[in-house]
This record gives C-alpha cells, structure tokens and sequence, in this order.
C-alpha cells in the first residue's frame, strides 16, 4: 500500500500566523506554502511567521507585482484572473485599462485574485481563506462560482480543520 499524497496547501494573508494550520494537518502529510503577495502584504518573507515557510512567485500584475518576485503566467492564467476578478466582486471591478486608480477595496480584491490564481497555477490542493466575503462560505454561490472555474477547493480555516480530523491517523490527538 503507497502513502498518501502529501496535500499541498496555500494559505491566504489573513490565515496569518499559520500554526492553527499547522496544528489541524499534524499527522497528516502537509506542503504548506504562502505566496510573494502575501509575504508582501506582511511586509517581509522574512518576518517570524512566515520563516518557516515556502514562498511562491505570484503571477506578474503589471502596476501590482513587484519585478522579480514574480511569475509570468500563461493565456489561461489570464483569463482565470478575468474570472476571479469577476467572482470577487461580483463583476463590478473595473475592466483592464480601467484600473488605473483602484480603490483601497478593489486593491484587496486584485490581490485576493492574484494569491487565489497563483494557487492555481501551481496545481495546489487546498487553498485556505477566511475571506468569505470574497470566496464564500461552503456550500453557498459564491464558493460554487470558485469549483466551476478551477479543480481546487477552497476552504476556511474551521473547514480544514473539520476536514483534517476527518482524515487524521487513528491515535493522533
């Protein structure tokens, strides 16, 4: 009998610090990442909280990603940024050439898409946010729109840690 797949898992800014994570996954066997927005957004990669962890590439932005941390993304990541962008703010954010002079809010929304499509690019397992607003709880439209447009699931922290326990070894705490 082969061992498990090793899930790999990114987590969003706002998962930060990441040992409740951590400790959900024990026993399990975990490939836990950030991205470079969110290690941007913290301020370093190298603060304390993210030390211990692998930073991805972003896909390039142009006017957003800083040169050299970033990773320039495909035809398909393209069009699936368009789509999140979309499915974030329920398609009130400004089209491409408009987005000269985003909003605090719209801001927060290009890099939720940006995290959320690095994610993908990089064929991860579990995407975990508490951003419900921008990706919805289980079970609602919101978090639907997200399963229809990429082959990766999305869950909040209290869902992994629901979905860990369900699959933890048999005498792990």
């Amino acid at each position: 009998m082969s061992a498990p797949r090793r899930l790999r898992i990114t987590v969003d800014t706002n998962v930060v610090p990441v040992e409740p994570v951590l400790h959900a996954a024990r026993g399990l066997q975990v490939d836990v990442v950030i991205t470079t927005v969110t290690a941007r957004e913290m301020g370093s990669k190298w603060e304390p909280e993210l030390s211990m962890l692998r930073v991805i590439p972003e896909t390039w932005v142009m006017g957003e990603s800083p040169l050299g941390v970033a990773a320039l993304g495909s035809t398909s990541d393209a069009q699936l940024f368009e789509k999140t962008l979309t499915a974030i703010s329920n398609g009130s954010f400004p089209q491409p050439g408009d987005r000269g002079r985003l909003t605090a809010g719209q801001q927060r929304q290009l890099r939720d898409a940006m995290i959320f499509c690095t994610h993908v690019r990089e064929r991860r397992d579990i995407f975990i946010t508490n951003d419900v607003t921008a990706f919805g709880d289980e079970a609602t439209v919101q978090r639907r729109r997200f399963d229809e447009m990429a082959t990766t699931r999305i869950m909040t922290l209290t869902e992994f840690e629901r979905f860990c326990a369900a699959r933890r070894p048999q005498g792990w705490p």
